[in-house]
């Protein structure tokens, strides 16, 4: 092989996000000191010692590999059971340890049980957590020498009303994601009548999302390649245009059953959601690994966002909540103020995103993403922060030098 050829080779597997060795999330300084010492020690990047916890390693590793050994903090959990059905979607993975607050036998217990190989309690000393790494590595690979890889993860924005923007945040969410991230993106319109994100990205509506849809029993590797409509490398587009006359009923099961089919092929998925099919098919809501409720600064808004938040609950919903406001802007006699809409909602509002008529007009009328025709746009700078809320910030790339030479030691 040529120096060029070899160089093309590593480039494109240092492209990839190859497993790492080792990758931690942790709260507090004292913790991250030591796990950052003791990477240096094995000659693992300090770099991939983060803080955020449990929080920012869901959002970051639900969307690639994961390491071969992960340490992730409990601590800053509000909710011990959601922390847990976390940990155990981490621990699917690979091997995990978990450090927490708690130092009693029952939570040592729990921690086991969702898929961790050991729990520290902190504060923790650096040989204890240099001991709890070496035990984790000698615990072998799971199955044959690779660890199972998890199902991607799947986010549904879900409008609270009717032309709030959720399919236009569900399409350039979806184009960030596999441009930006390099990750492998399924986006579905869940619309099967009256779906915009076909229009919105230019595309033709495939045939085969209704079939499988009726008849998930028939919903293959081959069948999902003739139903998936590319564009670009990285992003496919499953949608439809039956109809308006031809009603259509979603089968919860059904819908869950396609959707897990096409978590296991890609490393996200990202849903167009009606609310009234969310309403429809609860069973499908055991699928989703986040939702994002969008909605406007309206009275109206602020009802309906709060009903969905409510049915969510009412269904146990695990997925991870987010309500997003679109279109603010400022003295908008028909809007609530930002404070009076939070002050009023049944959760937080995690974002706002500025109105730009202009550059969606723009974007609209080319069919294509914001970033393309509008990389100026403050709305473009406000999705980016949203796509970092949901899956974490863009990840450093590796030099060509040390993809050909192996990773320096620091």
């Amino acid at each position: 092989m040529s120096l060029a050829e070899e160089r093309k080779s590593h480039l494109s597997v240092v492209e990839e996000d190859e497993r790492a060795p080792f990758a931690a999330f942790l709260s507090d300084d004292e913790t991250l000191a030591a796990a950052r010492a003791m990477a240096a020690r094995r000659g693992w990047s300090k770099g991939e010692v983060q803080g955020g916890g449990l929080a920012a390693a869901l959002r970051q590793l639900g969307i690639v590999s994961s390491p071969e050994l992960l340490l992730v903090d409990l601590s800053e959990a509000s909710d011990i059971d959601d922390a847990l059905t976390g940990l155990a979607e981490l621990a699917s993975g690979g091997r995990v340890v978990a450090l927490g607050l708690r130092n009693d036998v029952e939570m040592f217990r729990k921690a086991l049980d969702a898929g961790a190989v050991d729990y520290l309690v902190k504060p923790v000393d650096p040989d204890v957590l240099e001991r709890a790494i070496e035990r984790a590595e000698q615990g072998g690979r799971t199955g044959s020498g690779v660890a199972a890889r998890r199902q991607g993860r799947c986010i549904a924005f879900v409008g609270a009303r009717g032309g709030v923007g959720a399919s236009s945040l569900a399409a350039n969410t979806a184009w960030l994601i596999a441009e930006e991230r390099k990750r492998r993106v399924a986006l579905i319109d869940l619309d099967l009548h009256f779906g915009t994100l076909a229009l919105t990205l230019d595309l033709e509506a495939g045939s085969g999302l209704r079939e499988a849809l009726e008849d998930p029993e028939r919903v293959d590797e081959i069948f999902l390649d003739r139903a998936a409509v590319p564009m670009g490398e990285r992003l496919v587009l499953l949608a439809a245009e039956e109809p308006i006359d031809d009603a259509l009923q979603l089968s919860g099961t059904a819908l869950g059953q396609v959707i897990g089919e096409l978590r296991e092929r890609h490393d996200l998925l990202v849903l167009d959601l009606p609310r009234a099919v969310l309403g429809q098919s609860p069973g499908m809501l055991a699928e989703l690994t986040d939702i994002v409720v969008v909605t406007d600064l309206t009275l109206a808004g602020l009802r309906d966002s709060n009903r969905l938040m409510r049915f969510l609950k009412a269904q146990e919903c695990k997925a991870r909540k987010r309500v997003v406001a679109g279109r603010v802007t400022k003295g908008d006699k028909g809007q609530l103020s930002v404070g009076e809409f939070a002050r009023e909602l049944d959760g937080t509002l995690d974002l706002k995103l500025a109105e730009d008529p202009s550059a969606m007009a723009k974007a609209a009328l080319a069919g294509k993403p914001l970033a393309e025709v509008a990389a100026n746009s403050r709305l473009l700078k406000d999705l980016r922060a949203l796509t970092s809320e949901l899956v974490g910030e863009p990840k450093k790339k590796r030099s060509l030098f040390e993809g050909i030479f192996g990773k320096a030691k620091t």
